[in-house]
């Protein structure tokens, strides 16, 4: 048999050497695993501040439109006009319909109410939070055409841009008087008018107090009332998650309420009154709910809403305390971001309240 030789040196790695290739690739994917954590943490921190921003600019937005148009019934102040409620058996929404509660509220909702209807006790609303209620007609309308005369339980409109329904809450205005009816029934003739009655069954009496003409207007009357609560979901990090809700007053049925989640992230909302004592048109100071004698005199409202990004976005607990106007709100700590958004609306419709307008 012929006899093999091997060389006396083979090619191939040491231990050293194979121990220092496997530390410099562990010192590099640590700094590509450092450079990834990093790229995360700056990604959930700028979508939890973009995420803040659209929630507190989308909430301060929907709610100031509406404060200014607290009142509204189209044309001059409520106070200025004759106002007649024919509803039968109105809801309590509408029964306290006057100048005294276009723009109202309630300061620091409490836990238990002796009524049993509380926005705390019956809606998850926040303790301690505010609440905002504003009443008014809708911003669209339909003109009166034909039909007018007072005797007659009915009116025709020139088109239905709302949606008006059969038991809805309608106003009619021309800025002289205003009747407020319930819809016994609501008919298209043809597409280019709508014939509404308003008949006995709901309304007591069922004739308008005057007889309007094409000038008037008819509008939906609105009931709204905003606030913060829970929204009975958790985040991922298992906490609870808040928003911002508004409960609308379902026309059709007597006291009842439409429940509708705004926007999740707000967790708390205070509201200040700007209260008018000398009927000049401009605020003379601004106090909270308990403390306005006359809710005839607010004409406009500063409110503070405490906004988070809902996610954790940060690396270290947020345990700070924010000042929501004339309150300080100590949130429950957790990795995330706040701000407090504050904003002044005036209620057009009660700034036409000063002697310049007479």
């Amino acid at each position: 048999m012929a006899r093999q030789s091997f060389p006396k040196y083979t090619s191939g790695f040491s231990l050293v050497e194979i121990m220092v290739a496997l530390t410099l690739s562990l010192l590099l994917l640590g700094a590509v695993l450092q450079v990834f954590i990093s790229a995360k943490a700056s990604y959930r921190m700028n979508e939890g501040l973009a995420r803040l921003q659209e929630t507190g600019r989308f909430a301060a937005n929907i709610l100031a439109g509406d404060i200014r148009m607290a009142g509204y019934q189209g044309c001059m102040t409520l106070d200025k006009i004759n106002l007649h409620v024919i509803v039968k058996d109105p809801p309590a929404d509408l029964a306290l319909y006057g100048p005294a509660t276009i723009l109202t509220g309630e300061n620091n909702l409490a836990s238990t109410d002796n009524s049993g209807d509380n926005l705390v006790v019956n809606h998850r609303a926040v303790a301690g939070s505010d609440s905002l209620t504003i009443r008014k007609a809708s911003a669209t309308g339909a003109h009166l055409t034909g039909n007018t005369t007072s005797n007659n339980a009915q009116v025709h409109i020139d088109g239905n841009p709302t949606g008006f329904e059969q038991g809805d809450i309608l106003i009619i205005t021309d800025c002289a008087d205003a009747d407020i009816f319930r819809a016994t029934t609501v008919s298209n003739n043809n597409s280019s008018m709508v014939d509404i009655t308003h008949g006995s069954n709901f309304n007591d009496p069922n004739k308008l107090s005057k007889t309007y003409g094409p000038d008037a207007t008819v509008m939906a009357f609105e009931s709204i009332t905003y606030y913060v609560a829970d929204t009975t979901r958790t985040n991922e990090a298992g906490d609870p998650i808040y928003g911002f809700y508004v409960q609308r007053l379902d026309m059709t049925e007597a006291d009842q309420t439409e429940e509708v989640e705004l926007v999740a992230g707000v967790e708390n909302m205070q509201v200040l009154y700007g209260v008018d004592i000398d009927a000049d048109g401009s605020v003379d100071n601004y106090v909270n709910a308990d403390n306005v004698t006359d809710f005839t005199n607010v004409i406009s409202a500063r409110v503070a809403l405490l906004v988070s990004s809902v996610a954790p976005s940060t690396t270290q607990p947020d345990s700070a305390t924010y000042d929501l106007l004339d309150e300080t709100v100590d949130p429950a700590n957790g990795r995330y971001l706040r701000n407090v958004f504050t904003f002044t609306a005036t209620a057009r419709n009660r700034s036409l309240r000063s002697t310049m307008f007479n």
